[in-house]
């Protein structure tokens, strides 16, 4: 397993955690009919999610390169 691959799969765990954590808070309206919701939460998910999209597309140009370049 590669360094790239490892770290995709660090940053995916961190995500599925980060939306874990908003579906377990929930969220409410408050006295005053304001939602109340950790939003910040699911859109970190999203920004960890959508990083482990880029590692792994780095990983697999990585991959390319090197097999491309190792002389036959």
């Amino acid at each position: 397993m590669s360094k790239l691959t490892l770290i995709s799969l660090v940053l995916l765990c961190l995500g599925l955690a980060l939306w874990a954590g908003y579906a377990a808070q929930g969220s409410y309206v408050d006295e005053d009919g304001i939602l109340q919701e950790p939003f910040h939460l699911l859109a970190l998910g999203w920004l960890f999610v959508l990083a482990v999209g880029v590692t792994l597309a780095g990983a697999l140009v990585v991959r390319i390169i090197k097999k491309w370049r190792t002389p036959k």
